[in-house]
C-alpha cells in the first residue's frame, strides 16, 4: 500500500495446516504461520525441519530496482522463474510512483528505494535488504526449477483486497484457495507471514491472482526442498484449519 509505515508485529508462532486429498489426487499440506515477524521466522525454522535437502533464494544477489528500468516481466532466480502474467494499473497505484511502472514487470526491491510502505525483507536480520515484489500484478507465476515437493516463503503485505492462489502440480492438476481464507480476512498494511506447501506430487508452479489492480505483496527467502519418502505429509503436531480447497484441472 502507498506511503504507509510498515506495522510491526510480534507474537508466538502458531502454525496451522490442512491436508487435502481426493480420489486419485495429490495430497497437499499447507502450513501458515501466525501473523508477525517472530511467528513467521519460527514457522520458517519448523518448515526447514521437515526437509532433507533444500535451496533458498534470498534475492540479496540482485541489484534492487530504483525505477522502471530495473523491472522485468520475468526474473530468473536460483529456485525458479517469476513472471508477470497480467499487470495491474489503475493510474494512481503506488507501482507508478517514483519512476516505477505497474506495466514494466516485477522487481527486486530494497526498502531504501521501494515505492511501497508495507512490504519489507524477511527474515528481519542484518544483511537482508531485498525482496521480490509483485508490483501490484493482477497475476504472477512462480515456475519451480526442478522436481520438488516442498515450497516455502515469506509474504509481506498480503491480501489487502483479496485474491486467489493456485498450486499447480506436475500432472497439471491444481489446488486453488482464496487468500481471504488462508489469512482469515483482509490484512493490515505491513502484515508478515510464512507459508509452506508440501505435496506427495512434485509442485510445478504457484500462481498468485489478485482481484484488484491496486493490490500487491512482497515475497522473500523462497525455499524449494525435498522431503522424506515415504511419509511425505506426516507433519506431526500441526492443528487442522479449514481453508476450502478446490481441486481442478488446470487450463
Amino acid at each position: 500500500m502507498k506511503n504507509a509505515i510498515a506495522a510491526q508485529f510480534a507474537g508466538i508462532a502458531l502454525i496451522s495446516a490442512l491436508s487435502v486429498a481426493t480420489a486419485n489426487a495429490a495430497l497437499i499440506n499447507v502450513s501458515v504461520s501466525g501473523p508477525g515477524k517472530a511467528a513467521a521466522e519460527a514457522a520458517e525454522a519448523q518448515f526447514f525441519s521437515y526437509l532433507t535437502a533444500s535451496a533458498t533464494e534470498t534475492f540479496e544477489g540482485f541489484t534492487a530496482a530504483s525505477d522502471s528500468t530495473g523491472q522485468s516481466p520475468v526474473i530468473n532466480t536460483s529456485v525458479g522463474s517469476f513472471e508477470q502474467l497480467v499487470a495491474g494499473d489503475n493510474g494512481s497505484a503506488a507501482c507508478n510512483d517514483d519512476g516505477f511502472s505497474c506495466t514494466a514487470g516485477l522487481a527486486v526491491l530494497n526498502a531504501a528505494t521501494s515505492p511501497f510502505g508495507g512490504r519489507f525483507p524477511m527474515p528481519d536480520e542484518t544483511g537482508n535488504k531485498n525482496w521480490l515484489d509483485s508490483m501490484d500484478s493482477r497475476e504472477m507465476k512462480f515456475s519451480i526449477a526442478g522436481m520438488y515437493k516442498a515450497v516455502g516463503f515469506y509474504i509481506t503485505d498480503p491480501n489487502d483486497v483479496g485474491g486467489i492462489f493456485d498450486i499447480i502440480l506436475e500432472d497439471q492438476s491444481a489446488v486453488t484457495y482464496n487468500m481471504n481464507d488462508i489469512f482469515t480476512g483482509a490484512q493490515p498494511n505491513g502484515a508478515a507471514y510464512y507459508l509452506g506447501f508440501i505435496s506427495d506430487v512434485a509442485i510445478a508452479s504457484l500462481a498468485f491472482r489478485s482481484n484488484h489492480d491496486n493490490d500487491g505483496f512482497g515475497i522473500d527467502n523462497v525455499t524449494i526442498g525435498k522431503v522424506p519418502e515415504p511419509g511425505t505429509l506426516a507433519l506431526m503436531g500441526l492443528g487442522l484449519m479449514g481453508i476450502g480447497f478446490l481441486r481442478r484441472r488446470a487450463q
